[in-house]
C-alpha cells in the first residue's frame, strides 16, 4: 500500500469540501430568512478536476456527490452524473486551461457552476413547479452565486491548496507528475 501524502490528496480534499458544504448549508439557512442562496458547487467539482490526478479526482467527486445528496430531498445518486460529467470535461481539457492564473480558472469555476445550477433548477422545477416567482428567485440565486464565486473562487482555490500543503501534499508537484 502507497503511504506517500499524495495517494490521499483525495481523501483530504473530500473531507475539506465536506466540511465546507456543511457550513455553506448553515450559511444558506441563515440567508433563507432573508431570500437568499448560494450555490457553489462549480468550484466543488472545478478544483478536483483541475489539480488532482484522474482517479484522485474521480474518487472525491463520487464522495462529495454522495455526500451532497444525503443532505438533498432527491434519491442519493441524481447528482453524481452531472458532476462526473462536469468534471471529465474539465479534466480532459486542462492541459489547454493555464489554471495557475486566477483569471484564467476563474471562468472554467463559473461556467461549471452555472451548468450545475442549471441541472438542479431544472430538477428542482420538474418536482416543484415553474411559476414566474420560481423562475425569477432561482434567477436572482444564479446571479448571487456567480458574483459571490467571482469574487472568492481565487481564495479558495488557494485555500484547499494550502490545506493540501498542511498534509504536505504539493499539488502543483502532483499535476506536473500527472502529465
Amino acid at each position: 500500500m502507497d503511504k506517500k501524502p499524495e495517494s490521499y490528496q483525495w481523501l483530504v480534499v473530500f473531507v475539506f469540501q465536506a466540511i465546507f458544504l456543511v457550513l455553506l448549508s448553515q450559511l444558506n439557512q441563515t440567508l433563507a430568512t432573508v431570500s437568499l442562496f448560494l450555490f457553489i458547487n462549480g468550484l466543488l467539482i472545478s478544483f478536483p478536476a483541475l489539480f488532482l490526478p484522474l482517479g484522485q479526482g474521480m474518487a472525491s467527486v463520487v464522495l462529495l456527490s454522495i455526500f451532497y445528496d444525503s443532505g438533498e430531498s432527491w434519491s442519493i445518486g441524481t447528482s453524481l452524473a452531472p458532476n462526473l460529467l462536469a468534471f471529465t470535461i474539465i479534466y480532459h481539457v486542462r492541459g489547454r486551461i493555464r489554471h495557475d492564473k486566477r483569471r484564467v480558472f476563474k471562468p472554467v469555476v463559473l461556467l461549471t457552476n452555472l451548468a450545475l445550477f442549471i441541472y438542479y433548477t431544472m430538477l428542482a422545477g420538474v418536482r416543484l413547479e415553474f411559476t414566474s416567482q420560481f423562475v425569477f428567485l432561482n434567477l436572482s440565486h444564479l446571479l448571487e452565486s456567480q458574483l459571490v464565486l467571482l469574487a472568492v473562487s481565487g481564495w479558495l482555490i488557494a485555500y484547499q491548496k494550502e490545506v493540501l500543503q498542511m498534509f504536505k501534499i504539493d499539488v502543483d508537484a502532483t499535476y506536473r507528475a500527472a502529465e
